[in-house]
């Protein structure tokens, strides 16, 4: 699992918790979410360093 940074068109960055897995039938790599947890923006007020705290809590 790793942590995801999606750019939106509005030019906020949201992060979510992803799983990386291979698709038994087509053999190609896809994603699966596992948690969703909201604009970088918004957690910066409640974690000092949001992108590090969810990175560890991802491995």
């Amino acid at each position: 699992m790793f942590l995801k940074k999606d750019k939106r068109p509005n030019g906020r960055i949201y992060l979510s918790i992803v799983e990386g897995y291979r698709d038994p039938k087509t053999k190609k790599p896809k994603q699966r979410k596992v948690k969703s947890l909201g604009f970088l923006d918004e957690l910066e007020k409640e974690y000092d360093d949001p992108i590090s705290h969810f990175s560890l809590l991802a491995k």
